[in-house]
């Protein structure tokens, strides 16, 4: 392989797999040396179908012969010699590709704002989650204690009457001195309370009588 200032030679069956196509992946260096030399381009996977693309349509605008090279490749000798394309179509080739480059670039610092976004996400929908269940547990003690309470309400208000008749019991006594006892509760009914005293059975009182004794004598009166 030679070169000189303004062209560089490369050979013809790698020059004519990379116009037709054919056995081009195993000619993929020496296609991507070319293309980098015409295109005065870096060479990878962002620039390559653009200066793939450019230097056949220019190859081809030039030597429009060479559309016809499948099949006969030997016809047109064992090398060929390239030159850099025109200013004016790599410095357009370089623009599109920088421009190509720095789209991606974004793109790739977005996806991993939107990948950073959906973990924070995922992370937040596990928390929101977590805090559900919570009040799940939450809201059930809650309902454990409602029914404690329901219970613990029923038992004061159950003292409370008791408390209120005992209360009544208290003041009937204050009032009347003494709570009967119903007859076949605990003995007989208890007796009225007498004036005074009570005469021993079989003995009259000095008091006893029907009337006065007038003027002394033995007599009883009316």
């Amino acid at each position: 392989m030679a070169e000189s200032v303004d062209r560089k030679v490369f050979s013809m069956g790698m020059f004519a797999a990379y116009l037709t196509g054919d056995d081009k992946d195993s000619n993929m260096a020496g296609i991507k040396e070319m293309l980098g030399y015409m295109t005065q381009l870096e060479i990878d996977n962002t620039s390559l179908p653009f200066a793939d693309a450019i230097a056949k349509a220019w190859i081809y605008e030039q030597n429009p012969e060479l559309i016809n090279i499948k099949g006969k490749a030997d016809q047109f000798g064992q090398h060929v010699s390239v030159p850099v394309l025109p200013e004016a179509v790599t410095a357009q080739l370089t623009a599109i590709v920088a421009e190509l480059k720095d789209t991606k670039a974004k793109n790739t610092e977005q996806a991993s704002k939107i990948s950073d976004l959906e973990k924070k996400l995922a992370e937040a929908q596990t928390k929101l989650k977590a805090a559900s269940a919570k009040v799940t547990t939450y809201e059930a003690q809650l309902g454990e204690g409602e029914k404690k309470l329901q219970v613990s309400e029923s038992k004061i208000v159950d003292y409370t009457g008791k408390v209120d008749t005992l209360l009544a019991k208290i003041e009937e006594v204050i009032k009347h001195g003494v709570v009967s006892a119903a007859p076949g509760a605990g003995g007989d009914a208890a007796a009225p309370a007498s004036d005074g005293p009570t005469d021993s059975a079989g003995e009259i009182s000095d008091s006893f009588g029907f009337g006065t004794v007038d003027g002394g004598g033995d007599s009883f009166g009316f």
